[in-house]
């Protein structure tokens, strides 16, 4: 489980994040990164209902916790990051799950 106290919780934070981050995309999920003056690095996770039921929602937040958790020491501080799923990110396997969020980490340069 990902802490609290790196997760993004309130809709003004991702508004703020859409409108003036900068975003990175591959064919499963949008990157969108933002500098915070905060040290700490913060994950949210946007997953659309066109994606589907609210089960395979959740499983799919899980999973994303689960991977950007395992990334956390990794990730440099001081950013906030949301995730978008795309609609292809059905049916996707962990595995490629996880490749494709160390690709989006890896282009937005926010690996140490």
């Amino acid at each position: 489980m990902l802490p609290r106290k790196f997760r993004l919780c309130k809709n003004k934070d991702f508004r703020i994040i859409y409108r003036s981050g900068k975003s990175i995309s591959n064919q499963f999920l949008v990157l969108y990164i933002r500098k915070n003056n905060i040290n700490e690095t913060r994950i949210g996770f946007s997953i659309s209902k066109k994606i589907g039921k609210a089960n395979e929602r959740n499983l799919l937040k899980r999973q994303l916790r689960e991977i950007t958790r395992k990334f956390l020491p990794l990730i440099k501080s001081g950013y906030d990051l949301v995730f978008v799923a795309r609609q292809r990110i059905k049916g996707l396997d962990y595995g490629n799950l996880e490749k494709s969020v160390k690709l989006l980490l890896d282009k937005g340069k926010i690996l140490k």
